[in-house]
């Protein structure tokens, strides 16, 4: 019994040292195409992530994207706008273009879930928000199909950024 116990503490102090070791999440969120299918002209062309909360401008932070697509989508890459929303009103706009298939044009990069493919890109790293505060990001369809069919979600996280030294501002 005691040995027991012993193996239960050991196995339980691994793994809250592995939780603690992992990369610092603050947002995160996923919304779904409820027909899998994302306009690039009308209404559903913009998808908006907000009350993203940012405690502190010193710090780095890591934005990824992710798509979860059928193996039957429309497009070989989806490009989309990136807008950053700050606290005050100031925006931060990009352009960025996410390949879904190999460089040969055959298989789809990102993990097999049977049905559906699953994609997660970093988009910005290493990235300072220049104010404290609640942010809003909206992603909008940028392809060049009147709209991406296939197309199941899109999802974002942001986390702190693993720096190994100090960066002089």
């Amino acid at each position: 019994m005691r040995k027991t116990i012993n193996y239960l503490i050991i196995a339980l102090f691994f793994c809250l040292a592995f939780v603690s070791c992992g990369k610092k999440q603050i947002y995160e969120k996923t919304v779904i195409f409820p027909n899998q299918t994302w306009e690039r002209i009308e209404n559903g062309k913009d998808v908006k992530f907000e009350k993203i909360n940012v405690k502190s401008k010193e710090d780095a932070y890591d934005i990824n994207i992710s798509f979860r697509h059928k193996p039957t989508i429309n497009v070989d890459e989806i490009s989309f706008i990136l807008r950053i929303i700050s606290p005050s009103g100031m925006k931060k706009e990009s352009i960025h273009t996410l390949k879904l298939k190999d460089r040969y044009g055959k298989k789809y990069i990102g993990k097999n879930l049977g049905e559906e493919i699953d994609i997660k890109e970093p988009i910005k790293q290493y990235f300072f928000f220049p104010e404290v505060g609640e942010y809003t990001i909206v992603i909008s369809n940028y392809c060049e199909k009147y709209e991406v069919n296939g197309l199941s979600n899109i999802g974002i996280e942001i986390v702190k950024s693993d720096l190994d030294y100090e960066i002089e501002k």
